[in-house]
C-alpha cells in the first residue's frame, strides 16, 4: 500500500511537473520564460529595455526634486531682494514717514545698486539651471509613448506586429537614446560636484560654483563646508548679508573646522559692511583670541 501511495505521488508530482511546463512555454511574461522561439526572444528583449527605462525615469523624476527645490529657493530670494529693492528705493527717495524711527540707517545707492547685482546673479543661476535641463532632457517618442502614453500590455506571442531581429538597432545606441541626463547632478557623487564647486570657485565662477552648492546644500552633503563656500561666494560677490547667514549655518553645523579663522574674520567684515561694527568687533575678538597664531588673527593686529 505505502509503495502504491508512494507511486502515486511521484506520478501526480510529474504530471503536475508536466502541465506546468506545457502551460508555461513560449509565456514571456513569466520570471523564468523557456522555450521561446525567434520572435518572442525579441519581445523578451524588448520587455526588459522597458522595464529599465521606466526605472530610469523614476530614478530621474527623484533627481528633478532636488533640482526644483533649488530653483524654488532661488525664485524666493529674487522676489524678496526685489521688495527689499522697492523698499530701499522708497527711503531714498525721501518717501519714509516723518515718524520713522531716527535711527534709521541711511540707505544710499550703493546699497541698491548692490542688492540689483544679487538680483541679476539669482537671475542668471536660474536661467543656467534652465539652460542645462534643456540641453540635458532628451526626449525618445518611442519611450515616452511606451512608458507614459499607453496602458501596460502583457507580452504574448499573440501579438500581430513582431519587430524583426536584422531590424533592431544595436543594444548600445538604444540604451544611449535612453540613457540622457535629466538633470546636470543625476549621475555625479556629491563628492565630485563638491570638487567642481571648489575648481569653480578658485576661478572665481563664482555664479556656476554657487549653483553646485546650493544643489549640495538641498541634499543636505557636508553643510558645515557647503555654508562656509556659499558664504565665501557672497561675500566676493559683495552680498554681505547673504554671507552672514551662510556664515551662520556653517558654524551651527561644525564650530572646529579648520577654516574657522578665514569664516570668523570675512563675518566680521560683512557685519562692518552692513554697520553692524559691534558684533564684527565681536567677531574679530574671538578670533585673535582662539585662533591668535593664524594669518587671520594676525591680520588683525
Amino acid at each position: 500500500m505505502r509503495k502504491i501511495l508512494s507511486m502515486v505521488v511521484f506520478l501526480g508530482t510529474t504530471i503536475l511537473a508536466q502541465e506546468v511546463s506545457v502551460f508555461g512555454a513560449g509565456n514571456i511574461a513569466s520570471e523564468n520564460p523557456y522555450g521561446l522561439t525567434e520572435n518572442e526572444q525579441v519581445l523578451l528583449s524588448n520587455k526588459k529595455r522597458v522595464d529599465e527605462v521606466e526605472s530610469k525615469l523614476n530614478s530621474y523624476s527623484e533627481d528633478m526634486i532636488g533640482v526644483k527645490s533649488v530653483v524654488e529657493g532661488t525664485n524666493s530670494q529674487i522676489a524678496k531682494l526685489e521688495s527689499r529693492v522697492s523698499d530701499l528705493e522708497i527711503r531714498t527717495t525721501g518717501k519714509v514717514s516723518k515718524l520713522a524711527n531716527k535711527q534709521t540707517s541711511v540707505v544710499t545707492e550703493q546699497d541698491i545698486l548692490g542688492l540689483r547685482n544679487d538680483i541679476a546673479d539669482l537671475k542668471r543661476q536660474v536661467e543656467i539651471i534652465n539652460q542645462k535641463l534643456e540641453i540635458n532632457v532628451k526626449k525618445n517618442p518611442e519611450v515616452v509613448v511606451t512608458t507614459k502614453n499607453q496602458p501596460k500590455k502583457e507580452f504574448t506571442k499573440k501579438q500581430e506586429t513582431l519587430p524583426q531581429p536584422n531590424k533592431l538597432e544595436p543594444k548600445e545606441t538604444q540604451v544611449k537614446n535612453i540613457t540622457n541626463k535629466v538633470v546636470a547632478f543625476d549621475d555625479m557623487k556629491p563628492s565630485e560636484i563638491e570638487k567642481i564647486a571648489h575648481r569653480l570657485f578658485n576661478e572665481n565662477k563664482y555664479i556656476e560654483s554657487k549653483i553646485h552648492y546650493e544643489y549640495l546644500a538641498s541634499k543636505k552633503y557636508n553643510l558645515a563646508k557647503t555654508n562656509f563656500m556659499l558664504g565665501e561666494i557672497a561675500f566676493n560677490q559683495k552680498s554681505y548679508a547673504n554671507a552672514i547667514k551662510n556664515y551662520q549655518e556653517s558654524i551651527k553645523n561644525d564650530d572646529k573646522a579648520d577654516y574657522m579663522p578665514k569664516l570668523l574674520l570675512n563675518a566680521g567684515i560683512s557685519l562692518e559692511k552692513i554697520g553692524d561694527k559691534n558684533n564684527a568687533d565681536k567677531f574679530f575678538k574671538v578670533l585673535k583670541s582662539q585662533f591668535p597664531s593664524s594669518p587671520q588673527a594676525k591680520s588683525l593686529k
